[in-house]
């Protein structure tokens, strides 16, 4: 049954710092974490991986610790950041996913 998505994301990552890109190259390479990243890269991971929809109508509720990458990922939704990795789309056309 085709849903009514009007957020779709991807596997959307966020890494900060200088050396941003070589980060996630290594993130995607080797697998590394936020510790990793931080020590060799000096970048913080703001997101890591997230992928969800959210269907037209529906309440979605964002929760975490503080420091966890909440307001850094609905930045995204709201394009006041674009991720280092993945995407989103919104206002999608129904689809099955």
């Amino acid at each position: 049954m085709a849903k009514d998505i009007a957020i779709d994301a991807r596997g959307v990552w966020k890494v900060f710092g200088k050396r941003a890109d070589e980060a996630m190259a290594a993130v995607r390479s080797d697998g590394i974490g936020k510790a990793e990243v931080l020590k060799r890269f000096n970048c913080v991971v703001g997101v890591a991986d997230a992928t969800f929809q959210i269907e037209r109508g529906e309440l979605f509720c964002v929760m975490g610790l503080s420091g966890s990458g909440k307001s850094t990922l609905v930045r995204h939704i709201n394009r006041l950041l674009e991720p280092s990795a993945g995407q989103i789309m919104v206002g999608v056309v129904s689809r099955k996913w």
